[in-house]
């Protein structure tokens, strides 16, 4: 696989992310991850490093937008953990 060939998979792998994550579909979200995952290991192991600054800085680019999707997801998933856990505890009186 070529670079950009490969740089166009996984950064539409982060768009797909990104759509998941706004539908708030944790679910969806990590299956995309493994697979990009999947896709960046087998390109590392055979790929061979020629110091493409583009390539290297599209690559942090992509992990800058990974992290920052990550980060909004823990918060999604914290708010929503939260929120259950209110509900419950509001009908709590409600059980007998």
């Amino acid at each position: 696989m070529s670079k950009a060939i490969f740089l166009k998979q996984f950064k539409d792998y982060n768009d797909h992310i990104e759509s998941a994550l706004s539908a708030q579909n944790f679910e969806r979200v990590a299956r995309l991850d493994t697979a990009r995952r999947e896709m960046l290991h087998q390109f590392a192991a055979t790929a061979t490093p020629d110091d493409d600054r583009h390539f290297f800085e599209a690559l942090e680019e992509c992990a800058a937008d990974n992290a920052r999707a990550i980060t909004e997801m823990t918060g999604q998933m914290t708010a929503m953990r939260k929120s259950t856990g209110d509900t419950l505890r509001g009908l709590k009186g409600y059980r007998r």
